[in-house]
């Protein structure tokens, strides 16, 4: 079980990844009534806006790690309160910050550097030793490679 912190369309994209109970559902209006000994999911579709609330209200919560990518996570260095969509590969290598979103069918290639509250949408490519700067938004279907 998990706490999911936003509502509307961004969020139905995060608890799509989940089953229904497997999670509640919370906002600003009502964060405080969400079980405190369970991980959070920041569920807002600006980078700069997870961070904000997750070293503002939900400062010193854990936050969940949600992968539904392809293979795993090894050799990847990951902050807190990532969310990898369905289909996706992160390659060895890679270092991710804080509340990062990465969307499906996604491919980061090794050695990246992805800092905090950057959001990548749905079938992204980003080359090899690529570094997105922080709060970075990079639209669906875009290529990202060093000049």
């Amino acid at each position: 079980m998990i706490n999911i912190y936003g509502t509307g369309e961004w969020a139905k994209k995060i608890t799509s990844l989940l089953n229904v109970g497997e999670y509640g559902q919370y906002d600003s209006t009502n964060y405080d009534q969400a079980q405190a000994d369970l991980p959070w999911v920041i569920a807002l579709e600006e980078g700069n806006d997870r961070l904000t609330v997750a070293n503002g209200i939900l400062d010193g919560s854990t936050f969940y790690e949600l992968f539904d990518g392809c293979k795993n996570l090894n050799d990847v260095t990951v902050g807190e309160g990532l969310v990898v969509g369905c289909c996706s590969l992160v390659r060895p290598g890679t270092v991710i910050g804080d509340q990062v979103y990465i969307g499906a069918n996604s491919v980061i290639d090794i050695n990246c550097t992805i800092e905090d509250g950057v959001t990548i949408g749905d079938n992204v490519t980003v080359y090899e030793g690529v570094t997105i700067p922080a709060n970075t938004e990079v639209p669906s279907g875009s290529v990202v490679k060093n000049s």
